[in-house]
């Protein structure tokens, strides 16, 4: 271990397992066995009677399934039984992420192939990660102020359409009143026509009435002209 430290080898670096004596206990055993010396074999021969998978060398049997030979069973307990999640997650969030951001990062927006940055994939990342973030409350803001400017838009047009109902409203009322005006002063003519007609339709009864009054009180006035007239013939 010390080596491939010294060498900078990057090799599966195990989660924390929390509280759980079970788990630390198993945890530091697969941890004792790194790097794991692994045999393999598809051949099953026989050795004290007992037929199990492993090869045979000059100097004797390496058994695969046997703990003192090999970590094959560490290795496959490992990898099928305790911490397959944890490596699908560190192979899709990590490797496969460094690789994609170093693909990306090689060229620009207009596909040309650009010089590799120096900088840690994780950082880069992480600067993705703040860039995207940054986009994605520019694009809430401007969401934000696409709707204030709807909702001022429906609040002027609904003002507008106030202002234009009054000013109809407005203009109904002078038309009335100039109508109704208009009524009083053809009423007022009327009256005072009819004033002037009944006042000159008196008049004419008080002559009339007059008339007859004198003709009543002087009979004599008659006479007198009838014979006037039967003396001239």
């Amino acid at each position: 271990m010390n080596e491939i430290g010294k060498h900078k080898i990057k090799i599966y670096d195990f989660p924390e397992c929390g509280d759980d004596e079970e788990e630390s206990r198993m945890l530091k055993r697969l941890k004792d066995r790194v790097p794991f010396a692994v045999v393999g074999s598809n051949t099953v021969i026989e050795v004290n009677g007992k037929r199990l998978r492993g090869r045979k060398y000059p100097w004797g049997v390496a058994e695969v399934e046997n703990m003192e030979h090999c970590d094959f069973i560490a290795l496959r307990n490992m990898l099928i039984r305790t911490h397959m999640q944890d490596l699908k997650d560190v192979t899709n969030n990590v490797h496969y992420e460094n690789y994609r951001c170093k693909k990306l990062a090689a060229f620009t927006n207009d596909g040309k192939p650009v010089r590799i940055s120096n900088k840690n994939p994780l950082a880069q990342m992480e600067e993705e990660k703040k860039e995207h973030e940054q986009k994605m409350k520019k694009m809430e803001q401007e969401r934000e102020q696409l709707f204030e400017q709807k909702v001022k838009e429906k609040f002027q047009k609904l003002a507008d359409s106030e202002a234009d109902l009054e000013r109809r409203n407005e203009q109904m009322k002078k038309s009335l009143e100039a109508q109704r005006r208009e009524l009083e002063e053809k009423r007022k003519a009327f009256e005072e026509e009819k004033t002037a007609f009944e006042a000159a339709n008196k008049d004419e009864e008080l002559v009339r009435r007059a008339s007859v009054d004198v003709n009543m009180k002087d009979p004599d006035t008659k006479e007198k002209k009838k014979e006037k007239k039967k003396g001239l013939f």
